[in-house]
C-alpha cells in the first residue's frame, strides 16, 4: 500500500501542475508579448482541469486510504521520484498541446530535402 507521505506529496504536485496550466497563457502572452490561439486556450485549460482533478482527489485518498508508515525508496528518494515522473507527465502534456496548434495540413505532409520546381 502506498503511504499517506507518497499520495500528500503527490497530490501536491499534481495539483501544482494543473496549476501551472491554469496560469500558462497570460504567463505566455506577458514573457512574448504574442497571442495564444483559441486551440492552445482550450488545450490549456483541459489539461488544468484534468490535473486539478487528480491533484484534490490524491489530497483527499491520502489522510483516508494511506498507509501510515513505509515508502517507495526513503522520502528524498519518493520526493526526486515524484518530480522525475511528473517532470515527464507535464513534459508530455506540455508537448500535446503544441502539437495541436500546429496546423494538421502541415503535420501530415511529407518533408522533402529536394525542393520542387514550380
Amino acid at each position: 500500500m502506498i503511504s499517506t507521505f507518497d499520495l500528500t506529496l503527490l497530490g501536491c504536485l499534481v495539483s501544482s501542475g494543473g496549476l501551472a496550466f491554469f496560469a500558462w497563457p497570460s504567463v505566455v502572452m506577458r514573457l512574448t508579448g504574442a497571442g495564444v490561439t483559441d486551440g492552445q486556450r482550450r488545450a490549456l485549460m483541459l489539461a488544468a482541469a484534468r490535473w486539478l482533478t487528480v491533484g484534490p482527489l490524491c489530497l483527499f485518498l491520502a489522510p483516508t486510504h494511506g498507509a501510515d508508515s513505509g515508502y517507495l525508496f526513503d522520502a528524498w528518494g519518493d520526493v526526486l521520484f515524484h518530480l522525475v515522473f511528473l517532470g515527464s507527465c507535464w513534459f508530455a502534456t506540455t508537448f500535446r498541446i503544441a502539437r495541436t496548434a500546429e496546423p494538421l495540413v502541415t503535420r501530415n505532409q511529407p518533408h522533402s530535402l529536394v525542393a520542387k520546381d514550380s
